[in-house]
């Protein structure tokens, strides 16, 4: 209960975008830290379990954070496309995200045996290919480790910059409507 004798409203915790922000920094200081993804991926599904509600996107997600932060501040926002409310975008972005993580984990294995080499820059949407980062630290360690971290991060970035392009374009938290995390969730919260 808050000090004034107001109970606060139920939602996201605020400030979570830092984190956010941060997963972003600290691909500059070495890309291995891209590798935090799989602890975004697997907490949800960890509190869901622990649980049995969506607390992750209802009050922990920090990319909700930042969309509802850098999202359009108008009183009456665009109506979501019928794309997002009847399934089509939802059943699309998981199935894209599958696909992504079964390019990430395929590709990976194939640098591990040797047969390809590590792809070292960020790639947006699977196919755009961009740069290297900069690094703060040496990047130490096995070809596939760098190649992992480079497409984790370039998963996350790219989804974060659909995040922030649909909370411009229609409502702060237009992701959630068709995130993959929030999809798989609501397969296990449904009896």
């Amino acid at each position: 209960m808050a000090s004034d004798g107001k109970r606060r409203k139920p939602g996201l915790v605020p400030n979570l975008y830092a984190i956010t922000l941060l997963y972003f920094a600290l691909g500059f200081v070495s890309i291995h830290f891209g590798m935090l993804a799989l602890a975004c991926m697997s907490i949800p599904f960890i509190l869901l379990s622990a649980s049995g509600k969506k607390l992750w996107c209802h009050h922990y997600c920090p990319r909700s954070s930042l969309t509802t932060r850098t999202g359009s501040k108008r009183k009456n926002w665009r109506p979501l496309p019928k794309s997002f409310t009847d399934g089509f975008l939802r059943k699309m972005m998981l199935w894209y995200f599958g696909m992504n993580l079964l390019f990430i984990a395929g590709s990976t294995i194939q640098v591990a045996m040797g047969r390809m080499s590590p792809m070292p820059y960020v790639r947006l949407f699977i196919a755009v290919p961009l740069w290297p980062l900069p690094q703060l630290l040496e990047n130490t360690g096995p070809a596939w480790l760098l190649h992992l971290s480079y497409r984790l991060y370039s998963m996350m970035l790219s989804s974060t910059i659909l995040g922030i392009a649909f909370s411009r374009i229609w409502r702060p938290r237009a992701w959630c409507a068709v995130c993959p995390v929030g999809t798989l969730l609501n397969k296990h919260t449904h009896p």
